[in-house]
């Protein structure tokens, strides 16, 4: 459910000569001082704005447990002020403290020929959706960003050999979805909706929910993926007309070789979604797996199931 949080806290000159006293270095190395604190922070003090203690949560390394759910925020809300306490050995800290950015995720387990698959696929879906747009220059990983929310689906193995660290149990084959939410939608949030910047009221699950198919799910469709011999005989099975068995057919052959925008172009409004919702109604993607790729398999049950 979750991944990380970006929090920041300002501190007043006297505060952070207090910090350093009390930890025993500079400002520049409290970083290091205060993660030492538990696994999962990583802290540091920056200056541009008056004097800013940031500090990332990674909510995995935090409980050691990666199914973390709702249920799980009073456990994190007491090692939040346990953290506080450490560094200033006063709870009071914790109400001071303002959220900047939450990440949500979804974690696959899949096999790496699957992994390849299924992110060639998301880079032939729509290039953009309301107000974000699709960024696919990495074969490993597929963004689709607004300016205040960005939607990822990445290879994690691959982006931990690429940080050169060691591979941890839980990340091994794992295809993540992942949703961040950026302090300019949490300030629209609080200031138009009227919901507070604030750990509690994000660790919810249907706010979850709500985010990743929103911000996901609608970029890269549901259903599972076939090609289109697996396509045809379900559609050919179904209780659609000969004539609309015929025309999803064809829209999904147009799809296959020209990509849902040139798809969403020719058609009217009506009929793009209403080929979506049959092909939705059949657990059929409407992004095939191309017949002439035989490193991939036939067919693939979608991973993006929440």
């Amino acid at each position: 459910m979750l991944h990380t949080a970006h929090f920041y806290l300002n501190l007043t000159g006297e505060e952070l000569h207090s910090l350093e006293n009390h930890l025993g270095v500079s400002y520049e190395n409290i970083g290091g001082k205060a993660d030492e604190y538990a696994n999962g922070f990583t802290t540091w003090i920056t200056k541009q704005y008056g004097i800013r203690l940031h500090f990332i949560v990674d909510f995995i390394k935090l409980l050691g447990k990666v199914n973390i759910t709702e249920s799980n925020f009073p456990e994190v809300e007491e090692r939040l002020k346990g953290y506080l306490f450490y560094l200033f050995l006063d709870q009071a800290y914790y109400d001071r403290v303002v959220m900047i950015r939450m990440d949500y995720r979804l974690d696959v387990r899949i096999a790496e020929s699957h992994r390849k698959a299924i992110l060639y696929l998301y880079k032939k879906t729509a290039e953009k959706h309301r107000h974000q747009k699709k960024f696919d220059r990495h074969e490993t990983t597929v963004y689709f960003n607004s300016k205040s929310i960005q939607g990822t689906c990445y290879d994690k193995e691959e982006e931990v050999h690429a940080k050169g660290r060691e591979m941890e149990e839980y990340e091994k084959d794992i295809l993540r979805f992942e949703v961040r939410l950026e302090n300019r939608h949490l300030k629209y949030m609080k200031y138009r909706q009227g919901k507070e910047k604030w750990l509690e009221g994000y660790f919810k699950q249907e706010l979850y929910v709500k985010y990743m198919k929103q911000y996901l799910g609608t970029m890269v469709y549901s259903g599972d993926y076939y090609k289109i011999s697996g396509a045809r005989k379900i559609i050919n099975e179904s209780n659609l007309s000969k004539k609309e068995q015929q025309q999803l057919l064809d829209f999904l052959r147009y799809v296959s070789r020209y990509g849902i925008e040139k798809a969403k172009d020719k058609n009217t409004r009506y009929y793009f979604n209403k080929f979506l919702n049959q092909l939705e109604n059949l657990n059929i993607n409407p992004i095939l797996i191309p017949r002439d790729r035989k490193d991939f398999p036939s067919f693939m049950q979608n991973p993006f199931i929440i």
